[in-house]
């Protein structure tokens, strides 16, 4: 089953992130998720808030490079989410206090804990696949970022 690669849009992957901070990475991702139609723009602000706020429980900075922020709200009718690439990393609270350089932006509805719990499990298994992760630092464009991914479902 493509867990993971249905989620891989070209339209919500930023190859490289303009932002610095954790709080303006996320921005930039919930705003890429709106542009691409798979969030209502009148909601950006509140989910960018929603995420912070579970942020401030717990820092999705899984480490090793990798961050995925993620949040279930009510607002939402299907899992959707967005990547975004930097290359000088941006500071994520994780665990080993190293940036991280791939940003993985979950947002799913309230009630699909079993589908969302499966996509958090098997992109975390994907990405402790160092040939994965570098794989994905070096991709050109955002369809080769897709297709890698439908490649490693195969």
């Amino acid at each position: 089953m493509n867990v993971i690669s249905n989620l891989f849009d070209p339209k919500c992957i930023q190859l490289e992130l303009a932002a610095r901070t954790k709080e303006a990475a996320v921005k930039e991702l919930v705003t890429l998720l709106a542009s691409a139609g798979s969030l209502r723009a009148d909601d950006v602000d509140r989910h960018i808030r929603e995420v912070m706020a579970r942020e401030k429980i717990s820092s999705t900075g899984i480490g090793k490079g990798i961050a995925i922020p993620h949040v279930l709200v009510a607002e939402v009718n299907a899992i959707t989410m967005a990547v975004g690439r930097s290359v000088k990393g941006v500071p994520f609270e994780a665990v080993d206090g190293k940036p991280a350089h791939l940003i993985f932006l979950i947002i799913g509805p309230q009630g699909q804990n079993n589908e969302y719990l499966k996509i958090l499990s098997t992109l975390s298994r994907y990405l402790n696949d160092r040939a994965f992760f570098e794989a994905l630092m070096k991709v050109e464009t955002p369809e080769e970022a897709a297709d890698l991914v439908k490649e490693r479902e195969r």
